[in-house]
């Protein structure tokens, strides 16, 4: 009796944690006992709990038109009268007891994102190990403005004209160095009015405090970027790269990103790749090293090409 409950209960934590807009079959419920999951679910009566979220491996609905309303009200992907659970399904949660500090090794980041996923496993195995990019020699301020130099512009016209303003300043760049060179020499630089405007924002920021580029772990990931979107010309995008590469947060997850997209529909044989508004729970198995999981959904699109490329020699 003690078993049977302790497996009821384990079946209603897997069903409640699906999340609107997505669904798990029986078999990813309780891969050992698939058919109680059905047991159970007709027999439980609780209006919190997302029954209608899980289906037959198959993609039929089980439970008839009621269920299947309540899948189309919450834009669950559809094929004909069957769910598209290429698309649709939510990924079994990662196994427990995976270590999350903030401050964990990339080793220890890799090891846990692979642990988290067969199909990321596979990836990883492909890919080798992801290293750290080298930070900017001129600091946080200095990757920012490189940031904001380059933002549309194909690479070596950005590269040229991020030397010209480097080249402005004598020591070290920083928010008070940069203020105190003139409008004029910043735009023969070859500065837009709008990027001029951009870095003047952004020195402001830094020296009134609304902009924080100290990372002494006081801050969380979303406080950050709350902080460096107010500056004009830095969207979430450009934060979001700030913090994984400039100060190397492990738990960033850029949705908005294609090439994540495009790498998380190539692993895990998506297609087309999910959109930016179902990307957000995809990610939830690799906290909180989803940075790492990014970086290898790069790696997919790299191999992708590489194949692609390959086979046409």
């Amino acid at each position: 009796m003690a078993d049977a409950d302790s497996r009821t209960e384990r079946i209603l934590d897997e069903v409640r944690v699906i999340p609107k807009g997505f669904v798990r079959a029986y078999s990813d419920v309780d891969p050992q006992a698939p058919r109680a999951v059905g047991r159970v679910l007709a027999t439980i009566h609780d209006e919190s709990l997302p029954w209608h979220r899980v289906v037959r491996a198959d993609g039929t609905i089980p439970m008839g038109e009621r269920q299947a309303e309540l899948l189309r009200r919450e834009r669950v992907p559809m094929r004909g009268a069957r769910v598209d659970l290429p698309q649709a399904r939510y990924p079994a949660s990662a196994p427990a007891g995976i270590p999350g500090p903030r401050r964990a090794s990339l080793a220890t980041a890799i090891a846990a994102v692979a642990a988290a996923d067969p199909a990321m496993d596979a990836l990883v195995r492909r890919a080798g190990r992801v290293t750290w990019r080298p930070r900017n020699p001129d600091g946080h301020f200095g990757a920012l403005v490189r940031s904001i130099t380059f933002q549309q512009l194909a690479g070596p016209a950005a590269s040229a004209i991020h030397g010209r303003v480097r080249a402005l300043i004598d020591g070290p760049l920083d928010a008070a160095a940069l203020t105190r060179v003139p409008d004029a020499d910043l735009r023969g630089a070859g500065l837009s009015t709008a990027k001029l405007a951009s870095l003047r924002d952004l020195s402001a920021k830094v020296l009134d405090g609304t902009v924080i580029l100290d990372d002494n772990g006081t801050l969380g990931d979303e406080e950050i970027i709350a902080r460096l979107v107010t500056v004009r010309g830095i969207g979430r995008w450009t934060a979001e790269m700030y913090l994984m590469f400039e100060l190397r947060r492990l738990d960033l997850w850029p949705v908005d990103d294609l090439g994540v997209r495009q790498g998380y529909g190539i692993a895990w044989s998506i297609d087309p790749p999910p959109p930016a508004r179902r990307m957000g729970p995809l990610g939830d198995r690799f906290r909180p090293y989803r940075s790492v999981a990014a970086r290898y959904c790069w790696e997919a699109v790299h191999l992708s090409r590489a194949s692609a490329a390959t086979s046409l020699r």
